[in-house]
């Protein structure tokens, strides 16, 4: 049951590119990226003041070093930059299926 995530993640998703806030690359892995629903954003969080308020929900698989990146850094999926508001490991049992990632577009095309 575990492996059937990642199965669905590397079918329907696209690569997802972790960078720091110096543009080095920190490693890549597979996620989904759709827009939040009114449920899910009760949980992203936030900094208050901040520009943008619309929110991204990301799947990704287990081992994609999206806390390599450090304060400054960001995702790039599908040419989009993203910050990372929160980043969450869904167990089942023992096994870690996916990533929960809630993301914001950092307003910035990738490279």
């Amino acid at each position: 049951m575990t492996e059937l995530f990642g199965e669905v993640i590397r079918a329907c998703g696209k690569e997802l590119i972790c960078r720091r806030e110096d543009g080095a690359e920190t490693g890549r892995g597979m996620a989904i990226v759709r827009p939040m629903n009114g449920k899910d954003r009760q949980t992203a969080g936030g900094a208050l003041g901040s520009e943008r308020n619309d929110r991204f929900l990301g799947l990704a698989e287990p081992g994609t070093p999206v806390e390599n990146i450090g304060p400054g850094g960001w995702l790039e999926w599908s040419g989009q930059r993203y910050e990372v508001l929160n980043c969450q490991p869904i167990p089942v049992g023992d096994a870690v299926t996916h990533l929960w990632l809630a993301l914001r577009p950092c307003g910035a095309v990738a490279p």
